[in-house]
This record gives C-alpha cells, structure tokens and sequence, in this order.
C-alpha cells in the first residue's frame, strides 16, 4: 500500500469518530442553550400573567393568536406544598389554533391568590422537535464530514507530494543506479533534515559499495591473469606426457581427463577475464561493426561444428546494421547469442535468426520457460546443462549489452525461446 493511501484512510477514520464526538456535544449544546433561552421567555410570560392575575386586570385570552398557551388552575394546599413551586418539562400539547399537536416547553409554576388559595400556571411555548434536530444535526455532520474530509484529503495530498520530492527523486535515483557505470551523485536539494539525512546515509552506502565492487573486479582479474600461465604449463605438461611412450592406455584416459578439465579451467578463466574488463571499460576503441555480417559468418561456422546434430539455420539478415562498438565484443555477442541456440537445440530442430528493425532475434525450440529473472545470471544454466558450459555465455552478453546500453530480453511462445538485442 501506498504511503499516502495509508495516510488517507488513517485521516478518514480519525475524522469519522472526531466528528461524531463533536456532533453529539453539539447537538446537547444547542439544545441546553435554545431550553435556556425558551425557559427565560416562558419566566417572562408566567410573571406577566400572575402580576395581572392578582391585581385583577384582564389577562389575554388563551387563543390570543400565537402558539403560546396558558392554563391556570385551583389546586390544594397539600398539592401546592408536595410540589415545587416552579417546574419544566419538554411534552406535546394541543395548539387550538391550529388543530394539531406539537412539542413544546412547558413551565408550571404554583402561587397563592391574594385569598390564600392556591393555583398553578401552565405556560407552554411551542419548541424544536427532539427527533427534527437530531435528524438535521445528522445530516449537517455527514455533510460537513464530507466536505472536510474532501478538503483535508486535497490539502494532505498536495503537502505530502510537495515535500516528498526529495525521496521520490532518490527512488528515482536509486532506481537508475548500475554498480561501476559513472552515476550522478545522489539528489539532496532539500532542507528536511531526515530527508537529507537519507540522502547523506544513501551517498555513503553507494560509495562503500562502488568501492567494495571495484576490489571485487580487481580481485577477479588479478585472479584470472595469474592463473592463465599455470593453468598454460600444466596443459603443456600433459600433453607432454602424453607423446610418452612408456604410458600406459589407463593412464593416458585419465590424463585425458584432467587435460580437459584444465581446458574448461582456462575458458572459464578467459571469460572471467573478459568479463572484468569489459567491467571496467577497457575495451574503448569503436567502429562501425556491421551485425548482419557478423551473424551470417557466425550462423556458417556454427552449422560446420553442429551439423552432426542434425540442427538447421534459418536466416534473415540482408543489407546492413552498422553499430558503434568495440569490434571484438560485436563478434562475442552475436557469436555467443548464436552458440546458445546451436547448443541447446535438440536434433532436427531449427535456429531462427532474423536482424530487422535494428533488432537481432535469435530463436530456438524447447520444451520448457526458461526462469527470465536468472537467465542472465553468470553461471546459471538450468535443468539443460550442458557439457562444456561454463553458464557465463549469456553473461556475458548481458554485460556487453549494458556497456552499450543495448535491450536485451527473453521470452518464449509457442514451444520457441527467443532472445532478442535491441540496437536502438
């Protein structure tokens, strides 16, 4: 999941239980504070009514044309004291002007005439309905829910993309990053401290191991050209043993056998070589190399050492493709990607090879997908491991092509493995 998907659901559901919360403390608000204001009118109108009840001025009549209601009745002195004198209440009563019931406050309150009888006073204003406000209060909050959570939505967004910049720039950054190429130094054009943090951490991180990659290609190249002359002298020295006249037949087979073992030893070791320096770009020198040349001379010499299997060519490389390279590494790829399909082909099978478009396709049968993720991998052969392959043929084209920033891809259809190298 995303990190701003994170941050919108989190903000969603805070907000949710924020605004209910707030919705119920003011729905209670308003209605204490509209009670309040009702009970001062309803004190007002009581004390007016009593005042002239008393002095015995006419007092308005109880269908006086507005909602308000009055009722006065005799009561006993023993209601009058088991009673407070003042009392509210929230109830329904009958509006006769207007035929109907409504809610309403209701304020009671019990006085003593100048006679010493006692009375109590119902005065009733018409009020808000209970079960109208929650309603409306409901609908109000899931609006303003909405419109809130919308604009905070908006707001997040735009402020986490704006100060984001600086690790999206070192994804990006670390995304084109290829251990010995010439990279850029890593973006910090920010003034966040963690995110420059990051970014100082990521620059020390990619120089540790730049550093530790180049000892490696060292190691591997001073390896591999020391160990060329001993591996030379003991091929020498088996072949002289081998011209003896005294060996026996045993003992010329396992000589046999460990020279050549020592052959794969010193191809591996060439490749390693050739590997490390194409690594460290050693190979500089450029001309104009014409692919599909190279491909017919590759197709003719491999058909000569495979034609015992029995394995066909079918070529499509006329005219030209002229490509700016090192010479010698043109020949190693073409050859390389050629040899492969020769090699893994079964017999009476046929190697498609087609050059179009600034596009070398090599083909060939097979049973099964090979893993795309790990074909390139140096020394990875499969389940079709071969006699004689040292698993860094493909490797090792994968690291011409990334010298030249060449595509190179894989992929198999209809029973056909087929690499293809994109000089564009």
């Amino acid at each position: 999941m995303k990190f701003i998907y994170r941050i919108i659901i989190w903000l969603s559901g805070l907000m949710l239980v924020f605004m209910t919360l707030w919705g119920v403390f003011f729905s209670r608000a308003m209605e204490e504070e509209i009670n309040d204001e009702t009970d001062d009118m309803l004190e007002a109108y009581s004390a007016d009514i009593i005042m002239k009840w008393l002095s015995g001025v006419n007092i308005p009549s109880i269908d006086n044309g507005s909602n308000n209601t009055y009722y006065i009745r005799k009561v006993t002195p023993e209601y009058a004291a088991s009673v407070p004198s003042i009392t509210y209440e929230n109830a329904m009563i009958y509006i006769a002007s207007k035929d109907e019931t409504e809610a309403a406050r209701i304020r009671h309150h019990v006085f003593m005439d100048t006679d010493e009888s006692y009375y109590e006073l119902t005065v009733a204003v018409p009020t808000f309905e209970r079960q109208d406000l929650i309603n409306a209060i409901l609908r109000w909050m899931v609006f303003l829910y909405f419109i809130l959570l919308v604009a905070c939505i908006v707001i997040t967004v735009f402020v986490v993309n704006y100060n984001f910049r600086p690790v999206k720039a070192l994804l990006k950054w670390i995304n084109a990053y290829t251990p010995g190429k010439k990279n850029p130094p890593v973006p910090c054009d920010t003034t966040i401290t963690e995110f420059r943090t990051l970014a100082r951490a990521t620059q020390h991180a990619a120089d540790r191991f730049e550093r530790q990659y180049e000892l490696q290609n060292q190691f591997i190249g001073n390896a591999s050209h020391e160990l060329q002359t001993p591996l030379a002298v003991c091929s020498g020295r088996i072949e002289m043993l081998l011209d003896s006249e005294n060996l026996t037949g045993s003992q010329a087979e396992e000589l046999v056998k460990i020279s050549r073992t020592l052959q794969g030893m010193s191809k591996l070791n060439r490749t390693l070589l050739l590997m490390t320096k194409i690594d460290n770009g050693q190979f500089i020198d450029k001309v104009n190399v014409d692919i599909c040349a190279s491909v017919r001379e590759s197709v003719q010499m491999l058909m000569e050492i495979y034609g015992h299997k029995g394995v066909d060519a079918e070529v499509r490389a006329e005219g030209r493709l002229d490509v700016l390279m090192n010479e010698q590494l043109s020949s190693i790829l073409v050859s390389n990607l050629l040899k492969n399909a020769f090699m893994h082909s079964a017999p009476g099978t046929t190697v498609r090879v087609s050059v179009e478009d600034g596009v070398l396709t090599v083909g060939n049968a097979g049973e099964i997908p090979l893993d795309g993720e790990r074909i390139f991998d140096r020394f990875y052969q499969g389940s079709a491991k071969k006699e004689g392959s040292t698993g860094l043929g493909l490797a090792l084209v994968k690291a011409i092509c990334d010298r030249y920033s060449f595509r190179l891809a894989y992929g198999y259809s209809d029973g056909c493995h087929r690499f293809t190298v994109d000089f564009n």
